[in-house]
């Protein structure tokens, strides 16, 4: 019995041990000149051709076939071409044989010049998801919910190849170039209702709350005409029930679109943000809580189309990981217009504002930051391992909306990088980027720690400061242009194509730090092992392991039209360092962090970020290796020579 007892809990120190995996991903870029300033940061367009407009984008580790590891994927959906009766010609790139294909799986570690193996052309979603709400589910595949009602038939053979997706669910799986899987779509149910512009969030127990939306696609035009089809509920996959009225969404109508939705780590609760107002949604009792509201008078509402972005500040054990949420860009009002005037081509905002809800007095502290530049609408926000927040992306005037090319709403691009610090609520300056990303872009963090943004749309925005403004729409009400061809989906007659089909990659300034802390896979491991909630864990160094400053999770995560409800850095506790090792506690509970996946990153005390390792958080009974009883400063080569032979020892007693 001791003996059995003995090989448990040894083995329970490798089956920790064993949920740590990695990929080693080295994007092909072209040599660079890094700035005298490096503190800038640097911008590239990655040579890969892209060949599609990323307007919903999603990052995941990818399957593990070729061996050995992860091929991270980006998954890129863009919105319907159409061709023949539709609007666009169709993407001459991924369906020259009309097949209406809609989405791509780029292969982030293919070498550029190979577009047989940069990408994979996906089979569409036959039920259009374009401008649905997605998010990461606890699996690991991407649950993405309602869409366009626009549908089109392949003109050369008659058959329906699209059709209304606003009332559909369905979910995304990581496509494997050698499995025999005919789609990585699979629809799942229909709702009760149509969906356009809602919002998505995994919850801390793996259901899918879905927000708000309209019945049906609508134009401004329609809104400025009145034709309303709000959808003011929420629901829940896999369903609970009827859809739930929820009254934030019909005090706010009609500007409550991609409503900013996030879970509260002490409560469970869902804080909900739509432009100003906010409540708290208890989704156990149904309860709803109104929270105090923005009071500024110098914002439209900040909710699309006066477009602005959220971000949850980092989570620390610090500070208990309390929740504070901050909302910034957006459009100023123009002297004199009332809040709910649309037509408003106002200043783009450069204030952020910020609350934490889970606070005795929940008071938006409001403006108390300003980009240090000009304003943006519609700008993305994403997270970096060091614990700073990257601001890109948008106009500095205008709306978010409209079709590709009709640049009416925006057409000046924001090309300023702004970087803030949460702990001293300070900015700087990131280098320039140099390609547009109006209406329809995105931003997502890789796994080495740089950031790569995607989509826009309206990309001709060049044509509308030329006498040939009018003549370059790429379409005339439902007919393609004759200033476009249709063959070859190129402009003629001095026209821009409005569809931007480039990546572009910034390489922050802790990416050239010397002395990078190497995560080793010494444990022979790969996907798809994971982590419970309230375990410890091994993670092995190359480098010396008690220069790790902070380690920390950062969730893998989608994004369009500047929301992204999921993105969150989660500060990890380290309970033990040797030379060579750290043990590493698991966040304690699923509201801090929601089951799925997460990249793992050190940073070292000088700044420098180590390549992340993926892991998968998940549901079950907690797994704790004992903590040797040694100070945190610890280093001998002794220490962790020790630590490592009872990994090995617990390997050999596993598998006898």
């Amino acid at each position: 019995m001791l003996l059995q007892t003995i090989r448990f809990d040894l083995a329970v120190t490798v089956l920790v041990a064993a949920t740590i995996y990695t990929s080693s991903l080295n994007f092909h870029v072209s040599a660079q000149t890094i700035p005298a300033d490096v503190t800038l940061g640097s911008w590239e367009v990655n040579p890969i051709t892209q060949l599609v407009t990323c307007i919903h984008s999603f990052l995941t580790p990818g399957p593990i076939t070729p061996a050995p590891g992860l091929r991270p994927k980006l998954i890129c959906v863009e919105r319907p071409h159409g061709g023949g009766a539709g609007k666009y010609p169709p993407n001459p790139y991924i369906e020259p044989d009309n097949s209406r294909s809609n989405a791509v799986e780029i292969d982030l570690l293919a070498a550029p010049g190979t577009p047989s193996s940069t990408y994979a052309k996906i089979s569409r979603a036959v039920n259009n998801p374009f401008c649905g709400g997605h998010a990461q589910m606890a699996n690991g595949n991407i649950f993405m919910s309602g869409g366009d009602r626009e549908s089109f038939t392949n003109p050369l053979t008659g058959s329906q190849v699209l059709t209304d997706g606003t009332n559909i669910n369905r979910i995304y799986a990581p496509y494997d170039s050698n499995a025999t899987q005919s789609s990585p779509w699979t629809v799942t149910n229909a709702m009760a209702s149509g969906r356009w512009y809602p919002s998505v969030l995994t919850l801390n127990d793996g259901t899918i709350l879905i927000v708000g939306g309209v019945a049906a696609a609508l134009s401004l035009d329609d809104w400025k005409a009145g034709k309303k089809t709000l959808n003011p509920t929420y629901e829940f996959y896999p369903t609970r029930g009827a859809a739930v009225t929820l009254p934030i969404l019909q005090q706010t109508d009609p500007w409550n679109l991609y409503p900013v939705m996030r879970q509260l780590p002490s409560s469970g609760k869902i804080w909900i943000f739509v432009g100003g107002p906010s409540v708290l949604l208890d989704t156990v009792t149904g309860v709803v809580t109104d929270l105090p509201a923005m009071t500024d008078t110098l914002h439209h509402p900040r909710i699309y189309p006066f477009t602005s972005t959220a971000v949850t500040l980092p989570l620390r054990p610090s500070n208990n990981y309390t929740a504070t949420y901050m909302i910034c860009g957006g459009t100023l009002r123009d002297a004199g217009v009332l809040n709910t005037t649309l037509t408003s081509t106002g200043t783009a905002s450069n204030y952020c504002s910020k609350v934490t809800p889970e606070s005795a007095l929940p008071k938006w502290s409001e403006n108390f930051v300003q980009f240090p530049g000009s304003g943006k609408v519609m700008p993305d926000v994403i997270l970096t391992p060091d614990g700073k927040v990257i601001f890109v992306n948008g106009a500095i005037w205008g709306t978010a909306g409209g079709d590709a090319g009709v640049n009416l709403n925006a057409h000046e691009p924001n090309f300023q990088t702004f970087i803030f610090d949460p702990v001293t609520s300070t900015f700087t300056r990131g280098q320039d980027f140099t390609v547009a990303r109006l209406y329809h872009s995105g931003v997502l963090l890789l796994p080495d720690g740089r950031v790569i943004t995607t989509g826009s749309e309206e990309n001709n925005y060049v044509d509308f400061s030329k006498i040939l403004a009018n003549q370059c729409f790429p379409f005339n009400g439902s007919a393609i242009s004759k200033n476009w061809t249709q063959a070859n989906n190129v402009a003629s007659a001095g026209c821009t194509d409005p569809f931007e089909y480039r990546i572009e990659i910034f390489t922050p300034a802790y990416y050239s730090l010397p002395s990078k802390p190497i995560i080793t896979n010494s444990y022979g491991i790969s996907y798809p092992s994971f982590i419970t909630y309230g375990s410890n864990f091994v993670v092995q160094f190359d480098t010396n392991a008690t220069d790790i400053k902070t380690i920390s999770f950062i969730r893998y995560s989608t994004t369009t039209h500047s929301t992204n409800n999921e993105q969150v850095l989660v500060e990890l506790v380290i309970s033990y360092t040797n030379y060579t090792h750290l043990i590493i506690e698991a966040p304690p509970n699923s509201l801090i962090a929601a089951p799925g996946n997460w990249m793992l990153f050190p940073v070292a005390t000088n700044g420098a970020i180590g390549h992340s390792v993926t892991i998968r958080l998940a549901a079950g009974a907690a797994s704790r290796i004992t903590v040797p009883v040694k100070t945190k400063s610890s280093a001998s080569r002794k220490n962790a020579f020790e630590l490592g032979l009872i990994v090995v020892v617990a390997f050999v007693l596993l598998v006898i």
